[in-house]
């Protein structure tokens, strides 16, 4: 008997009733459904980022599978840029959620949806991230005490000179130092403390925000907890200080680090402003966003989670900072967990913890345990020292 040749339905076969034929055929009776729900949720983000020409099984070519594997390919690098960034994933990850629509493309040929699997196509699958690419390992950054004080050094000296020469007009040099001081002492996030642009409820923190005076800044936490405390040490606090003075903020909800990004600024000035001003166009020409926003108390948008990368990336160049290890430049990631190793040597996992609210102790242990490790050995030496040196003495003694 001849084998069933596909029908126009099949050949024209949409691809979300696909997906959804490929997950229920993979809802086993019996089955724990773990395998099935992963690969419904794989693959409706799948169908979600696929262009909207995209309709039917026979419309996702090999070029698409390409686009698909650079995606996967930039969100392993985002985690690698910054490990909280929420669309980050591990090179594994990567491969492994291709892998998933690879194997629902295979289903679809062996039904006759399609003559080809256009993600078995070579030059798509080499644009995968390798499988180590954002895996926790020890080659973490961590920024050393003679990392953080070179940098300090560097950004002092240069916020000193800018302001020598040209007084309150040094904003970008004195902003650079805050972030600098925050970023080594406070142990906060990136997103934390400045605007995510794939979050919008992270719109980065306003003076609102910071109590010098009670050594804290309030923030939008991890766990999408409001009002969170960051630490914010002596330390960091001069630098905080005279950049407020210098940046002159017209009120408490403007943002400690607002964007210098002019197409930014002249958006949200004509967004907040434009049916309240009749002369908004005349006003923006004649004296420039920035002056615009401050006169009506329209508070600018902060920096990028990005921005600070760029800035701190410039800074380590300019000033020829000694990086240790493979890393290009000081990260702000790793100021925070740079943070977290001085408390940790200093007063122990439990302080490490509270600065970096850890909400399970365990994470803060594994992300030291180097440190555990390498006391251990020093405890296990002078143990065995000991021992070695009862034991002679006994021998001597016999």
């Amino acid at each position: 008997m001849p084998e069933p040749q596909p029908t126009d339905a099949d050949t024209h076969k949409p691809l979300p009733k696909a997906v959804e034929e490929w997950v229920e055929k993979k809802n086993k009776p019996g089955g724990d459904g773990n395998y099935a729900r992963e690969a419904d949720r794989v693959l409706i983000t799948f169908i979600d980022w696929t262009p909207e020409s995209v309709e039917t099984v026979r419309d996702v070519s090999r070029r698409t599978m390409m686009r698909y594997a650079e995606y996967l390919h930039r969100r392993a690098d985002a985690r690698v840029a910054d490990p909280d960034n929420k669309e980050g994933i591990t090179g594994r990850t990567a491969q492994q959620y291709y892998a998933l629509v690879r194997a629902f493309f295979t289903y679809c040929v062996k039904w006759g949806y399609r003559e080809e699997n256009p993600a078995e196509h070579k030059p798509a699958m080499e644009e995968l991230p390798d499988a180590s690419l954002g895996a926790e390992s020890n080659r973490q950054q961590f920024w050393s005490p003679r990392e953080r004080t070179a940098f300090i050094r560097y950004v002092d000296e240069r916020a000193h000179d800018a302001i020598s020469e040209r007084g309150s007009d040094a904003v970008e040099e004195t902003r650079d130092r805050a972030l600098v001081y925050l970023f080594a002492y406070s142990g906060a996030r990136s997103a934390e403390l400045l605007r995510d642009p794939n979050d919008s409820r992270r719109t980065g923190i306003t003076w609102a925000d910071v109590d010098i005076e009670a050594g804290v800044i309030r923030v939008l936490g991890k766990s999408q907890t409001a009002g969170e405390e960051v630490q914010l040490p002596s330390q960091a606090c001069p630098a905080l200080e005279r950049y407020r003075k210098i940046l002159d903020p017209p009120t408490d909800e403007w943002p400690v680090f607002p964007t210098r990004h002019a197409p930014s600024l002249y958006k949200r000035a004509r967004t907040k402003l434009g049916d309240r001003v009749d002369d908004l166009e005349a006003e923006l020409e004649a004296e420039g966003p920035d002056v615009v926003l401050r006169r009506y108390e329209i508070a600018p948008p902060s920096i990028t989670t990005e921005t600070v990368r760029n800035i701190f990336r410039r800074l380590c160049e300019e000033g020829e900072i000694p990086v240790e290890g493979e890393h290009g430049y000081l990260k702000p990631h790793g100021a925070r967990r740079g943070a977290g190793e001085a408390l940790y040597r200093a007063e122990g996992s439990s302080a490490a913890q509270r600065a970096l609210r850890h909400e399970d102790p365990s994470t803060t242990s594994k992300m030291y345990s180097h440190i555990e490790a390498s006391e251990q050995a020093e405890v296990a030496s002078d143990a065995f020292d000991k021992i070695d040196e009862r034991t002679t003495t006994e021998d001597e003694n016999g």
